[in-house]
């Protein structure tokens, strides 16, 4: 991503404000569905624009979530290191204010209550454990081994979500899916923190 001098807070927001566009009507949900009803041969899934709306918010909500986590793990990139651990105490406080304020306009976003807030954190906490566990899995061939038969959360959630009476196509569809949103993340952290391409 290369060095930049500044991760200023105010970064959160507007990355915060990219992904709710990146997911929202026309978007990312929308791409994903109706790809899926073409491949499948399941039309109306994507059904009406009050279901559209419907996919978008819960939906885009696991979308949201599997890209911050990718985010995260993305971040200190942006000051020419490989791992979080890596990263100085100043830098490590600007990640935090960042994140922070993606929370904040998240929140917003979605005027969240405090339980919203609550149930977004332990969601998040679990894709950031099993993303954790992933990381640490490719030490060992024994861990590895293990986790390959585990599947990331976001699977499960977004299979349910889309296509109940199918689950094992639906679940495929949304690994692969999963995978394409990490490159998602990445390109609008990029779009975001270098504006204009600088």
């Amino acid at each position: 991503m290369g060095r930049t001098r500044k991760l200023f807070p105010i970064y959160g927001s507007a990355l915060a404000n990219n992904l709710l566009a990146a997911v929202g009507r026309g978007g990312a949900v929308h791409d994903f569905v109706a790809g899926y009803e073409n491949r499948y041969r399941r039309p109306g899934i994507l059904g009406s624009a009050g279901r559209e709306r419907e996919l978008v918010d819960t939906m885009g909500r696991e979308i949201i979530l599997a890209m911050i986590v990718e985010v995260h793990h993305t971040l200190p990139r942006f000051f020419g290191k490989a791992k979080l651990e890596k990263l100085k105490e100043d830098e490590k406080k600007a990640v935090d204010a960042f994140e922070s304020e993606l929370f904040a306009a998240l929140g917003r976003a979605w005027d969240w209550q405090e339980e919203d807030r609550s149930r977004f954190g332990h969601d998040l906490t679990l894709y950031s454990d099993f993303a954790a566990r992933r990381i640490s899995a490719g030490k060992t061939k024994n861990k590895r081994r293990k986790l390959a038969h585990e599947e990331p959360p976001f699977v499960g959630r977004v299979a349910l979500l889309l296509d109940p009476s199918m689950m094992e196509q639906a679940r495929r569809a949304s690994a692969k899916f999963h995978g394409e949103l990490a490159r998602m993340a990445q390109k609008l952290l990029r779009q975001t923190l270098r504006p204009g391409g600088r």
